[in-house]
């Protein structure tokens, strides 16, 4: 299904690619996912809009993704059903990572010494590892959307390995990444006291998240530098929104 969204930054995709890629080595054929994503990506047009108008909540949006260590995409809008028109902003961090915890001592660790002695093998507990990006997503204003989150959606192309994803899903940011480090946990055997230690500090972080709107998802890129859009729709109240593309650049290690 081809995706005309609107919104600026990939209207720039050439420029996103001349001051921020350099020419990659082609490792294998683009999949026909990848070739969608990218296309979709590319087809993305500008719509202009009156940022003196948007600053003050954008600018509380972008608070919230910078506090968590999420790098801001452009800003977006919204068109709801109730004949409003919202803003929002998108962002992402590159693993390894977990958003709300710097360095991520998790268990309060610092180099994952004590992980090595506890678990004789060292494993990596960040909500987000290595080759992973976490994706987020912050409306101004939204409220009373407390049932189904799955509307919110993410684009996205590696140029470095062609590879790419069209329509990744996403769900609440604060579950996205608590998900995340149980899953680690878990794999790696920690003891239950231990993860307990691990994740109610990640839960403190975690609360400066608004409890509406607010949306994340975790994406497996792989490595390279990621040309990404965020989109999709969100509930308010009887409402909904969809929301135009947030658009930006992610490099994954």
């Amino acid at each position: 299904m081809k995706i005309r969204l609107a919104l600026a930054a990939v209207a720039a995709s050439a420029a996103l690619l001349a001051g921020a890629v350099g020419a990659p080595a082609a490792q294998a054929a683009p999949s026909t996912d990848a070739v969608a994503a990218k296309a979709a990506l590319d087809s993305i047009q500008p719509q202009p809009h009156d940022a003196a108008s948007v600053i003050d909540g954008i600018a509380a949006a972008n608070a919230v993704l910078k506090q968590l260590g999420i790098t801001p995409f452009t800003p977006t809008i919204g068109a709801c059903t109730d004949f409003t028109f919202p803003l929002a902003v998108g962002g992402a961090v590159a693993g390894p990572k977990t958003p709300g915890l710097p360095d991520l001592p998790l268990l309060g660790i610092k180099n994952g010494d004590l992980t090595l002695n506890v678990l004789g093998t060292d494993h990596d507990l960040n909500a987000v590892k290595k080759g992973e990006v976490l994706y987020g997503f912050v409306p101004v204003g939204l409220i009373n959307d407390s049932g189904d989150k799955s509307g919110m959606r993410v684009a996205w192309f590696n140029v470095n390995t062609f590879k790419g994803g069209l329509g990744e899903p996403m769900g609440g940011l604060s579950d996205t990444i608590l998900d995340a480090v149980a899953k680690r946990i878990a794999a790696a055997g920690v003891p239950k006291a231990l993860a307990d230690g691990a994740v109610s500090p990640l839960k403190t972080a975690l609360n400066i998240l608004p409890s509406n709107g607010v949306r994340g998802g975790l994406v497996d890129t792989g490595a390279g530098t990621v040309l990404s859009a965020i989109y999709g729709t969100v509930k308010k109240g009887d409402a909904t929104c969809f929301f135009f593309p947030s658009l930006g650049i992610a490099t994954a290690k």
